[in-house]
């Protein structure tokens, strides 16, 4: 024990001792000396480094990145910054800084975008003064990123130009606190690397036939999960057949670069114990017991399971389940064997699930260390085209109606690019009357050296498919899409994994659309979000009847922040509002990512259920109190919104409170506190020296209400 304590010493004492020599090393092979990297990051952020601990680190890699790491953290309390400086040009490449006030930050902006982007800039000119002329703030005109209220910052991102070219991943990213104006994240990227001559690039003309027939777009189903009816419905877009990829603007071959796709044993039981012991049953039970029934056995499955993988006597079942389906219509058994005998280096695993209902075979994984080892030795025995036969085989015998309504999707990068690849994976997506179905599929893997399929699944639903009528032709569809999406010359970083780390990463001249979901109305032409529905044009995004209002800008600020939505011209802030829209904008200010449906008016009773199941049971209102249609006085209103609080214990406490309303006598003695909280808390004024209790509010006063609601700090 003595030898090895000591030991311990001695080899604690060797690292300490080594420890200043490294930095002595680090510093003397830098432009930046440690001391000059501290004064640059202080004096860039004016940051109070007093009562905080600091430390810091020095990182050095292949691509001749050299960076001073410097992290400060309070003493006092959870406030803490780090800044990166590059160790050759004294450049700040990042800073990152948290405060305690960011854990729960105001519900409302104090400063608008336009003030913050002011910040924004002024620190850009400040830290790269010459660069910033180099740089162009990018408009997010598709998106409009409005802030959500409970994010702390607004982002500004200003990127790169190379004689007037956008140079993606280079150029600032800036957060500014939207309540303060402080910088609270910044981000520096600036390739040194040669670029590519523009004067080389193949015409937009030539780079345009190239997309459409080595990319291209297609009519399409999408698949979109419909919260309201709990289901996946398909709706028809037109969109990218192979993928988002960039043209090379030099070859005019396609690159494999920032892909994206918008659409790809139960134990017996005592039957006697449990006639004596039953309960009674609620819908829900009784629904999940009858599905259950029409469920497979385990022995079942696992008959099933065995004509499609071969599992010897040594394997050990390891886990066997019985998962339900997200939605509850349909359920899998899923089986795994493990085998491993470490003495003789053998392994094996293999997973396989089994529809419950169907008795079809969802999904398969395998390994194991005889294949493994062979692709160890020699040269694969299986091609593609042999591979692709060998899957087409296995399809058609695992799931041939299913394989028989597919065709073969290649991925022109995933095979390809490699000398000898151990596997190949084939795709096949579902066709529907002859349309594309992306997200329904069948994928196979196959062994390229000893032919075994090594990975299967089938992602297949049953889904009603409209019909494609009145659609734009394909060639219109292209239309569309070049009139609506910029398809321009650009600079990307491009890693290719044909070529050795770290002379991987090049700089492409390529042409690209600009940033979309992919997606375009197949009607129409117009663009699509992400979610697949129509984009709003920025003036559709405000009411018609508000200008001039009162309470124009409390609604204006809901409409910025999420809160409601104009999806409607009209507002009408004078027409009372029905509890069913006052529920609504109350828990959508709580919160704003739970929106189940915009603000509109006409929506059926269905479309308010689940506001109101968030509302019952943040007892912010009874059942027995739910009513959509009637009108909200001022009295209930302050109900809701102190019992959203969470503060209805102490409003019931009544005698505490004191209130000095001319009409106080006609506020019942249950409801003083709730009155008296609202009004001592700002979010209720009352009228006239009255608090007028039974007087019904407006939706315009009701967003002044939920303003003042929403400034209120706990």
């Amino acid at each position: 024990m003595k030898k090895i304590l000591s030991l311990v010493l001695a080899l604690t004492l060797l690292f300490t001792n080594m420890l200043p020599v490294l930095a002595e090393a680090s510093q003397s092979q830098t432009k930046i000396s440690l001391e000059k990297a501290i004064e640059i990051a202080k004096n860039s952020f004016n940051i109070n480094t007093e009562d905080c601990d600091f430390n810091q680190s020095y990182y050095e890699n292949m691509e001749e990145t050299k960076h001073w790491q410097l992290n400060w953290s309070s003493r006092k309390n959870s406030h803490g910054i780090n800044i990166n400086v590059d160790a050759e040009t004294g450049d700040v490449l990042y800073m990152n800084q948290w405060k305690n006030e960011y854990a729960n930050p105001s519900k409302l902006a104090k400063y608008k975008k336009e003030e913050a982007l002011k910040t924004a800039e002024e620190l850009v000119k400040k830290l790269q003064p010459e660069k910033y002329k180099e740089m162009a703030l990018v408009e997010d005109s598709y998106n409009e990123s409005r802030y959500i209220y409970d994010i702390n910052a607004y982002n500004f991102y200003f990127r790169r130009k190379v004689n007037n070219l956008d140079f993606e991943g280079n150029g600032v990213n800036v957060s500014v606190d939207k309540n303060t104006l402080e910088i609270s994240n910044y981000n520096f990227s600036w390739n040194k690397e040669a670029l590519p001559d523009a004067s080389k690039a193949i015409s937009i003309e030539k780079a345009k036939k190239n997309f459409n027939e080595k990319i291209g777009i297609e009519l399409a189903y999408m698949i979109k999960y419909d919260q309201k009816a709990k289901k996946n419905n398909a709706k028809l877009v037109y969109t990218f057949k192979n993928g988002s990829r960039p043209i090379d603007a030099i070859t005019g071959e396609v690159i494999n670069y920032g892909y994206y796709d918008p659409l790809s044993d139960m134990g017996a039981s005592n039957n006697e114990m449990m006639a004596k012991e039953a309960a009674i049953l609620t819908p829900e039970e009784i629904k999940e017991v009858e599905n259950t029934k029409k469920f497979i056995t385990k022995d079942q499955a696992l008959e099933i399971a065995k004509k499609y993988v071969k599992v010897e006597d040594k394997y050990k079942l390891e886990a066997a389940s019985l998962y339900t389906d997200y939605n509850g219509t349909n359920a899998s058994w899923s089986f795994s064997w493990n085998y491993n005998n470490p003495e003789k280096n053998e392994y094996a695993y293999i997973s396989i699930s089994i529809d419950a209902v169907t008795k079809e075979v969802r999904s398969i994984s395998k390994y194991d260390s005889t294949t493994d080892n062979a692709s160890k030795d020699g040269n694969p025995k299986y091609s593609l085209d042999k591979s692709k036969e060998a899957a087409e085989k296995f399809l058609s015998m695992i799931a041939p109606e299913k394989f028989a309504q597919t065709e073969y999707r290649s991925d022109i990068f995933r095979n390809s690019n490699i000398e000898k690849p151990v596997s190949y994976n084939f795709n096949f997506i579902r066709k529907v009357n002859g349309i594309s179905c992306p997200g329904n599929n069948l994928n196979v893997t196959v062994n390229a050296y000893t032919g075994e399929i090594t990975s299967f699944y089938s992602n297949w639903m049953d889904l009603e498919f409209p019909k494609a009528d009145d659609m734009l032709s394909i060639d219109a569809a292209y239309e569309a899409l070049y009139k609506n999406v910029e398809f321009k010359l650009k600079y990307i970083i491009h890693y290719d994994y044909t070529l050795k780390y770290p002379n991987n990463r090049v700089i492409k001249l390529v042409y690209a659309f600009d940033d979309f979901s992919g997606m375009l109305d197949p009607k129409t032409g117009a663009l699509l979000d992400y979610n697949g529905e129509a984009i709003k044009d920025k003036q559709e995004m405000i009411f018609a009847d508000i200008k001039g209002h009162w309470a124009e800008k409390d609604i204006l600020a809901l409409l910025e922040a999420n809160i409601i939505e104009a999806d409607s011209k009209e507002f009408t802030p004078d027409e009372r509002i029905k509890q069913k829209d006052f529920i609504k904008i109350l828990i959508n200010s709580l919160q704003p990512y739970y929106q189940v449906m915009p603000y509109a008016t006409g929506s059926s009773a269905e479309d308010y259920d689940e506001y109101y199941k968030q509302a019952i049971a943040k007892k912010i209102i009874a059942e027995k109190e739910k009513n959509l249609d009637a009108e909200v006085s001022r009295i209930e209103a302050a109900k809701m919104i102190v019992n959203a609080m969470n503060l209805g214990y102490l409003a019931k406490k009544s005698d505490i409170f004191d209130l000095n309303y001319k009409d106080k006598d006609k506020i019942s003695q249950d409801n003083k506190g709730f009155a008296a909280i609202v009004s001592g808390l700002n979010i209720m004024s009352g009228k006239d020296g009255s608090f007028a209790p039974e007087d019904k509010l407006t939706k315009g006063e009701t967003a002044a209400t939920i303003v003042n609601f929403l400034k209120v700090e706990k």
